[in-house]
């Protein structure tokens, strides 16, 4: 078609295919992963020329689209997990990263910007990074477990001077040297992610070589990287030789890595965006489009969920009324059951879209037709929640465990969710279930010292405000641990794990692996015995997190406990005149049965903490807890003020009170 076609046809990302301004959107539909076929919708983006148009618009979509659904669309179209590069096409240190690997690579606070298929060398102790065979271009997050392990000529280096086994390259030593760091020949050094450096079976830091800012002003001359901390004026001043005379939890920049993790409905999301709300920074532009295409598309899953369930409960009033009717007949009446009509039917017109809804969730088309074409159909999907029938199918909700507390919340503003002007607010986001629709795992790296005083600290504070700990949250659902718990493999110096179960499960159904039905409580007993099992955790500190305290206490005075065959043997010992206390003895129930379990698989103490996930304070107070526990748990190690054993039990009790 040459230029002239080029402007006037479109063509998919995926397979080619080319369609003008009249059919365009008929082909690609709401376009959730960009200029694709709705036939190539979860294909990959192949060939470079076509992936190095992602996210750029064209004349003819800025014709047949507004502005802010162009933008939207672009935005899914460069941030959608289908056009990211595979795993396979991704090299480091020799090695092809698996989907696990490059889900932490590019979820982590720092990723590889702009990542192609190639391949590549990673120092995981500096987060230098570089192509095989040349020298660094970036640093990105330090201590990500990804590819093979780094070879001493990853970069091609001639320089006899080894930094982290890697032979560094003469660009790398000519910055070095008019940084005054002493490197002769046959040198070999550590580097570490703050810039501090130490020879190699010494243990004695010699310097910051990103402290000065000659040294950055040379690195950037020769357009080296430097830390992201670092880009912008000093950070702090020049530490000289440190010796690593002070303990683990106060030294400079450490950061502990902290796992949260939690079945689906935990809360384990919600307490990672309260702790984003509180620690972190605000959502980014891309974090936000995330959360409202998970929210638009939810929309739509609650209200197929409610269809399903609306045809069970019409098939089961239809029964029940040819059986009147039979009794009826036989009682010598006749026409007055067959006209009766049911509570649960709908009209031809709302029954053909809730026909054509439920055909596209059951052959698993429904990312293709949502969240992008949502504003079309807003106004017949208000109409078919305030429905009658819909109305009564919810009210029974209780007989049905699949939908979550938070559906009326959204479906009673689908309208308003549906615009493409629509931004989630602080509440649509707490509320929304999960973090992003394309994969389980979520980082958020944030230093509590530096927002919060502690007067009531077992240790005491540094002067110094450059002396923080440091923290790295990492939160996967229950769907990125399938596979046998294969990423926590990945997962190195855990400092603990944040088990998240939520208390009001007790009497909730859950859909296992293999399509059976199971109580959602004993689900989440079974995953936390198999993560604190796992041999990467063998001597990692566990805080669990027994969540929605506030649903727990108001549902088991009307459910009983014992639901749930793993609470059968629960007694209160006295009878209970008020909510507070049969909740209370309830909880106290549940946290030992977990200290129990967990003691018959760990000498470890098990560290538990009460949460509403949607009451900030409360999330505030478990991190605080954690950060406590982290410290007691140094002190012990490092023995510095004798057995604390008995400290550790009174915390422990206190933190179920």
């Amino acid at each position: 078609m040459g230029i002239l076609g080029d402007q006037r046809q479109e063509e998919c990302l995926a397979c080619g295919a080319r369609y003008c301004a009249g059919c365009v959107l008929r082909a690609m539909g709401s376009m959730p992963e960009g200029r694709k076929c709705v036939a190539c919708i979860g294909a990959p983006v192949a060939d470079p020329r076509r992936r190095a148009r992602l996210g750029k618009g064209s004349r003819l979509l800025a014709r047949v689209l507004a502005p802010a659904e162009l933008r939207q669309v672009m935005r899914a179209e460069r941030g959608c997990a289908a056009n990211q590069v595979r795993p396979d096409e991704v090299v480091v240190n020799g090695r092809g990263l698996s989907q696990g690997e490059l889900d932490l690579l590019l979820g982590c606070a720092v990723p590889p910007d702009r990542l192609a298929p190639g391949r590549y060398w990673y120092d995981k102790d500096s987060g230098l990074w570089g192509k095989e065979g040349e020298r660094p271009d970036r640093i990105v997050n330090s201590k990500l477990s990804v590819g093979g392990k780094l070879r001493a000529d990853a970069s091609n280096g001639s320089t006899q001077v080894f930094v982290n086994g890697r032979e560094i390259t003469k660009t790398e030593l000519r910055m070095l040297k008019l940084a005054n760091v002493q490197c002769p020949r046959n040198t070999h050094f550590w580097l570490y992610d703050d810039g501090s450096y130490e020879e190699e079976g010494q243990n004695i830091i010699k310097g910051n070589i990103w402290q000065k800012a000659s040294t950055r002003l040379i690195a950037n001359l020769f357009s080296l990287p430097i830390p992201p901390g670092y880009s912008h004026g000093l950070k702090g001043d020049a530490t000289g030789d440190s010796g690593r005379f002070v303990p683990d939890y106060l030294e400079q920049k450490s950061v502990h890595k902290l796992l949260l993790v939690g079945l689906e409905g935990s809360g384990s999301s919600t307490i990672f965006k309260q702790a984003k709300f509180l620690y972190g920074s605000k959502f980014s532009p891309g974090e936000l489009l995330d959360l409202k295409l998970m929210i638009q598309i939810n929309v739509y899953k609650y209200l197929s969920t409610l269809l399903e369930w609306r045809e069970c409960f019409e098939d089961q009033a239809m029964k029940e009324n040819r059986e009147l009717c039979t009794i009826d007949k036989a009682a010598g009446e006749t026409g007055v059951a067959q006209t009766r009509p049911s509570l649960f039917s709908l009209n031809q017109r709302l029954m053909q879209f809730a026909d054509w809804l439920l055909e596209i969730v059951a052959l698993g088309d429904l990312d293709a037709f949502f969240p992008a074409a949502t504003r079309e159909y807003a106004p017949i999907v208000q109409e078919v929640w305030k429905d009658t029938a819909i109305q009564a199918t919810y009210k029974r909700n209780n007989e049905f465990h699949f939908l979550p507390d938070v559906a009326s919340y959204f479906l009673d503003r689908v309208v308003e969710i549906s615009s493409n002007e629509y931004e989630p607010t602080e509440k649509d986001i707490l509320y929304a279930e999960g973090i992003n629709q394309w994969n389980g795992l979520s980082l958020l790296e944030f230093s509590l010292d530096e927002r919060y005083q502690f007067t009531d600290s077992y240790v005491d504070k540094p002067d110094d405000p450059s002396m923080l700990t440091k923290y790295q949250l990492i939160r996967i659902n229950s769907k990125g641990l399938n596979g046998g718990l294969r990423c926590l493999e990945m997962l190195q110096e855990v400092r603990a794990i944040i088990f998240c179960i939520s208390l009001a499960d007790y009497d909730q159904t859950w859909v296992q692996g293999s399509g059976e039905l199971s109580n959602k409580m004993i689900s989440s007993r079974d995953m936390f015995e198999d993560v604190i099992s796992h041999p990467s955790f063998e001597d990692t500190t566990c805080v669990l997190l027994l969540n929605k305290y506030d649903s727990f206490e108001a549902k088991v005075n009307r459910v009983p406990l014992t639901v749930c065959d793993w609470f059968a043997d629960f007694s209160p010992v006295k009878p209970h005149h008020t909510h507070q206390s049969l909740a209370s003895h309830a909880y106290y129930y549940i946290a030992l049965k977990f200290k129990d379990l967990y003691s018959r698989i760990s000498d470890r103490k098990l560290f538990v903490f009460q949460t509403k996930a949607l009451e900030r304070k409360t999330v505030d107070d478990a991190f605080r807890y954690i950060r406590e526990v982290l410290r007691w748990d140094d002190v012990k190690n490092s023995d510095a003020f004798g057995s604390v054993e008995d400290s550790l039990c009174s915390m422990d009790m206190s933190s179920s009170s």
